[in-house]
């Protein structure tokens, strides 16, 4: 009885969970109606593993950010490989030991990254969205929701 109680839950649980889809810049597609939502984070981040833990536990946000947008989780230091985003060529910009990608600095208010911090963009690289530290996954969703020319 307790193996059928737990085959009954692991395969309960398999089958509700959602599987979240990222990008990388550069298997973006060329052309999409889809908004991008750029997720830029450090490894050294602890509110960023917070809102990582947050993010993967909600299955219908999952879902909203699978089917309404692009989703890039973006490490600004771990990048080092150069970025074509918007027609427009970024680099990583090393300071010895450590450095950070020129991107995470288009993307920053003052040249001053804050970690985590989401920018949801239109294909026109129009920011419709900013928000610098963690957010609650119920304004997230709201945001994803009033996308609504995105099917």
């Amino acid at each position: 009885m307790r193996q059928f109680i737990f085959i009954l839950f692991m395969t309960f649980g398999i089958l509700n969970s959602q599987e979240l889809k990222t990008f990388s810049f550069q298997n973006l597609p060329e052309k999409s109606e889809k908004p991008i939502l750029i997720y830029m984070k450090t490894s050294w981040c602890s509110v960023c593993k917070i809102q990582m833990h947050q993010i993967d536990k909600d299955s219908e946000l999952k879902k909203m950010l699978n089917e309404k947008v692009h989703f890039v989780i973006f490490d600004t230091e771990k990048s080092k490989d150069n970025i074509e985003f918007f027609g427009k060529t970024y680099q990583y910009i090393s300071n010895g030991n450590s450095g950070i990608h020129g991107l995470a600095l288009e993307f920053s208010r003052k040249n001053k990254p804050v970690y985590p911090t989401l920018v949801l963009v239109d294909s026109n690289f129009k920011v419709l969205f900013y928000q610098e530290g963690l957010i609650d996954n119920k304004i997230l969703k709201s945001i994803i929701n009033s996308l609504s020319w995105v099917s």
